[in-house]
């Protein structure tokens, strides 16, 4: 990520992110580069198009700025692939923003590009995960006085199905201290290792409402929850992201999580991500929210 569009324009004030299913007001956004195409895909897809990515970015952010919600939109940098699936770089809770060290180590120019960006919009940095610790944000869910964190687990049952790259416990247990520091009780969800992020396999759609999907998440973490499973064969589905007011952003390529999601009186706002689906990449991670509520 590297220059700001229109980033003067905004500034944001404390409280930022108590809930992730609260109405959203501002985000970061990061255009895609070239170089997505080079990503590999989740199993069984094919490698997503630069072309129609960049495409399905614009009506994305376009969407996005309909519903007046503020967007910074990011300029693409050609070395970093992964650029647009910004809700990795950090995880933003009431008092600021806590930076990652993402799994990939080849992604830290987006933290320190992100960084300059947080500070541009008056969001303050409140802790970092330090070496030796991993973690991305996108394996991060913030509800209230909760704090859900992913943990990857291996399945005996989906041998010969690559493991993504999650992050360890080291980076966990930093940024678990610091939400037990501010009063949440942290959580940890059993995930299948080959999950992209948990985020994008579990979304908190309301104040109180989880949408995951069972077959790969543990819905039992989630108790407590008003629960809605995805069905199963859709599993990113589940990867929504929250627009406030029971109205949620989705990728219209998962046909059945959408009148699922109607029946329990969601609106769904449904667009062609497809090129993102492809590498496991879902609107709840591709767009890092900087002030709920």
């Amino acid at each position: 990520m590297t220059s700001v569009k229109s980033s003067s324009k905004h500034s944001f004030a404390a409280p930022f992110v108590v809930n992730d299913g609260s109405a959203l007001r501002a985000v970061v956004v990061v255009r895609p580069a070239a170089s997505i195409a080079a990503i590999e895909p989740v199993h069984g897809e094919s490698h997503p198009i630069a072309d129609r990515a960049a495409e399905q970015h614009r009506i994305f952010t376009g969407v996005l700025s309909s519903f007046g919600i503020a967007t910074i939109e990011s300029e693409p940098d050609a070395t970093a692939p992964f650029g647009p699936l910004c809700a990795d770089g950090a995880v933003i809770f009431p008092d600021g923003a806590f930076l990652m060290r993402p799994s990939d180590l080849r992604r830290r120019s987006e933290v320190a590009a992100l960084e300059e960006a947080l500070a541009r919009v008056g969001i303050p940095i409140v802790g970092r995960i330090d070496a030796p610790g991993l973690l991305d944000g996108g394996d991060v869910i913030v509800a209230g006085d909760t704090v859900y964190i992913g943990v990857a687990k291996k399945r005996q049952a989906e041998v010969g199905i690559p493991s993504a790259v999650h992050g360890n416990a080291f980076g966990r247990e930093q940024l678990a201290a610091y939400a037990i520091s501010k009063g949440a009780r942290v959580v940890e969800v059993p995930m299948a290792a080959e999950v992209r992020r948990l985020k994008s396999v579990a979304s908190l759609i309301a104040a109180e409402t989880m949408l995951f999907s069972p077959g790969l998440v543990d819905g039992a973490a989630f108790d407590g929850l008003q629960k809605i499973e995805a069905p199963r064969g859709e599993d990113y589905g589940a990867g929504v992201l929250a627009l406030g007011n029971k109205r949620v952003l989705a990728n219209l390529r998962f046909r059945e999580t959408t009148p699922l999601l109607r029946k329990a009186k969601f609106t769904v706002e449904s667009i062609d991500l497809w090129e993102f689906g492809k590498i496991g990449a879902t609107p709840s991670v591709m767009a890092l929210a900087l002030k709920r509520g």
